[in-house]
């Protein structure tokens, strides 16, 4: 560890690498795997400097918890941007980053929020929110009950992946699936279910 004595004072550089390593750790063992004197060995600081910039581990985890939500929000609007058919581009952005198999930072994000989410129901309200907010604003476009039921799709195959470790092929072709599945003429094939 550096001596935090000794290096230069930089606070949101430190607050960010203090976040960084909250959700790393998150991602891996989940909220109860996260422990200030774990956080502030991977960041370089002591304890103390961990709570300097966060009064309790509370305070961190919902700290944490949005600065995911905006990185994951930035991704969500990049893709949207950069997608050519207005039609379900949401949902289509939801399962891309859901089902993303690659070591990215934006998989990363994802996978802390959802161990977060699935050991820490009391943080959920962040995520529900985030979630609310993009489908108000994607009203005309993603609010289909094919489109509701493709996001859920995404969720449980995600779910799925991490109770049974598959493989990244297997997340590429359900995500293939998934997507070509958010077009509209491919929400025809739903009526018939």
């Amino acid at each position: 560890m550096v001596n935090a004595y000794q290096r230069k004072k930089d606070p949101e550089h430190i607050r960010k690498l203090i976040l960084e390593n909250t959700m790393i750790l998150a991602a891996e063992k989940g909220v109860s795997g996260v422990s200030i004197q774990i956080v502030a060995e991977m960041a370089g600081v002591t304890k103390g400097g961990v709570f300097h910039h966060f009064p309790n581990k509370k305070a961190l985890l919902e700290a944490m918890l949005h600065f995911v939500m905006s990185q994951i929000d930035a991704e969500t609007e990049k893709l949207i941007c950069a997608d050519t058919e207005s039609y379900g581009c949401f949902t289509r952005a939801y399962i891309e980053i859901t089902l993303n198999a690659n070591a990215t930072a934006v998989s990363r994000y994802w996978d802390a929020i959802s161990m977060t989410m699935l050991t820490e129901p009391d943080l959920n309200a962040i995520w529900a929110q985030w979630l609310e907010k993009r489908l108000s604003i994607h009203a005309d476009t993603d609010q289909s009950v094919q489109l509701k039921i493709l996001r859920y799709a995404a969720d449980g195959v995600w779910l799925t992946g991490f109770a049974e470790m598959k493989l990244a092929e297997d997340f590429i072709k359900m995500k293939q699936e998934l997507i070509s599945r958010t077009y509209p003429a491919s929400s025809q094939s739903f009526n018939g279910l």
